[in-house]
């Protein structure tokens, strides 16, 4: 696949390297839409459940 080099945000310089791959699950999570002044996410996102009801070619791409 794929590398992709971005910049690290985590608090720490320097790149963080990312490794694309395919897409095989589907999962349910949720997401709480508040966002810091830096538009940073201000909770995590949460765990709900796989859906193996769908596959990722249902799932619409960004």
């Amino acid at each position: 696949m794929d590398r992709l080099v971005a910049q690290c945000r985590l608090g720490q310089p320097g790149k963080l390297v990312v490794t694309l791959v395919e897409p095989e699950l589907v999962v349910e999570v949720g997401v709480d839409v508040a966002r810091d002044a830096a538009g940073r996410w201000r909770h995590p996102a949460l765990w709900h459940r796989t859906r193996p009801d769908l596959s990722p070619t249902h799932i619409p791409t960004f």
